[in-house]
């Protein structure tokens, strides 16, 4: 059986809308998500903060295949 999912660390990209009267927020201190990855189509699922996290995830992914 071959693995169909990979962890990626890639860049956080955090928008943030401003209405009148908002104050803006802080980016976050951690520049990057760990995402599961389908390695055929590239298509990802979720964002981890914590790559133990997404590993987990793309273990259990791997496992259904």
């Amino acid at each position: 059986m071959t693995a169909e999912y990979e962890v990626k660390k890639v860049p956080k990209v955090v928008v943030q809308g401003i209405r009148p009267g908002e104050v803006v927020r802080p980016i976050p201190m951690q520049q990057h998500w760990f995402v599961v990855e389908n390695i055929r189509t590239g298509q990802r699922f979720g964002e981890h903060d914590d790559e133990a996290d997404a590993i987990a995830e793309c273990m259990k992914r791997n496992a259904k295949e």
